[in-house]
């Protein structure tokens, strides 16, 4: 969460008919519907706060404090109240990237140790034959 709720307004790489993210060095690009709600929020984003700094960051996510953007927590609970798990989202696509990256790629990619890449690794490829065995003798 610490993350998205720093991303700005010059994260967004809007191509008209297609939506990037600069996350790193190359853009992700964002599949629809997703991309609308982006922009949306891009056109959209409104601060709480009753003054607005000369240099405001253009924050995709506002803090009530003026020029600061969302704390983590509070963008976590959001989340959670309409319905989006951020936990279970973060492991899903952690598992996506693990089913098409090798485990060095993804631990240099997102800044993991490299055990960490190999769990996400060897969890992306689904139960094993240690699965299966145990649920026969259950």
């Amino acid at each position: 969460m610490g993350r998205i709720s720093r991303l700005t307004t010059e994260h967004i790489v809007d191509r008209g008919d297609t939506l990037a993210l600069k996350l790193g060095r190359v853009p992700v690009e964002i599949p629809a519907p997703l991309d609308d709600l982006i922009r949306r929020l891009a056109e959209r984003r409104n601060g709480r706060a009753a003054t607005i700094p000369i240099e405001e960051p253009k924050w995709l996510f506002h803090s009530i404090y003026p020029g600061q953007p969302i704390d983590p927590h509070t963008l976590g609970r959001r989340l959670k109240a309409i319905g989006v798990p951020p936990q279970l989202a973060r492991h899903a696509s952690l598992m996506d990237v693990a089913s098409e990256l090798p485990a060095m790629v993804i631990s240099r990619l997102l800044g993991f140790h490299q055990n960490t890449g190999d769990n996400w690794t060897r969890e992306s490829q689904g139960f094993g034959a240690e699965y299966a065995a145990d649920i026969i003798r259950r």
